[in-house]
């Protein structure tokens, strides 16, 4: 067949065929480097997925090492007006005796003299600095409680599925005991906390305190928003005891 053909057509068969061949050599070259393109991107991707990781982790960690910090400096803050010198306000007790003793004193006869006055004044003044050394011994166990409490941090977590906290304070803290407790929580499609519960077969504690402040501020916890109209999970604080 091939000698019938004539040079000319033999000429753009040869020039078919090579061109054919050079399409062939463009086209693998061109897959070549949409591979080497795909695989950059995805390296760029994961790159960047890495980055914001660490970032949200750092951030978590700052967040953690503050925010406990300022919930026992707004505590602390809260309780300076027990703080003051205890000379500068009475006591119940010190105002009823200061009563009965003018009430005594009215009873009396005027002509008192110079010796029982003494005495009675004394007497008076006596009463009156136990009572302001009782009120001193109450005040500085009220400061020692204070520090204790300062001294303490709240860890917090949470379980929730395709969800990032926005906002999750962590409890003021006022209670004395420790221990986990676990709060049931119900979140709406923009990202608000609707519903919270203890959860007794998670926690390990039941100390109402703690449970209250958990469910309280579980309430004010905001998460992200989610196609779900309405999710289910949980919050856990653990609040460090009272140091010894």
């Amino acid at each position: 067949m091939v000698m019938n053909l004539n040079r000319k057509q033999l000429s753009l068969l040869i020039t078919f065929f090579s061109m054919a061949i050079v399409v062939l050599c463009l086209y693998n070259v061109h897959l070549g480097n949409e591979e080497k393109v795909d695989e950059y991107v995805v390296e760029m991707m994961l790159q960047e997925d890495v980055e914001e990781l660490e970032k949200q982790k750092e951030e978590l960690e700052k967040k953690q090492e503050i925010d406990p910090i300022k919930s026992h400096m707004a505590y602390n803050d809260a309780m300076e007006a027990s703080k003051g010198n205890p000379e500068d306000f009475k006591t119940l007790e010190e105002l009823m005796e200061e009563r009965e003793a003018a009430a005594e004193k009215d009873d009396e006869p005027t002509d008192l003299s110079d010796g029982e006055y003494a005495e009675r004044v004394k007497e008076i003044k006596e009463k009156r600095q136990k009572a302001k050394q009782l009120l001193g011994e109450k005040d500085a166990k009220k400061k020692e409680y204070t520090n204790n409490l300062a001294k303490r941090r709240t860890s917090v977590s949470y379980s929730l599925i395709d969800r990032s906290n926005y906002r999750l304070p962590p409890p003021i803290y006022t209670c004395i005991e420790g221990g986990k407790v676990v709060v049931n929580i119900e979140v709406d499609g923009s990202g608000k906390v609707i519903d919270a519960d203890f959860n007794a077969r998670s926690s390990d504690t039941s100390n109402g305190c703690l449970v209250e402040n958990a469910v309280a501020y579980a309430l004010k916890a905001k998460f992200s928003s989610h196609q779900r109209s309405a999710q289910h999970g949980t919050i856990t604080y653990i609040f460090q005891g009272k140091t010894r």
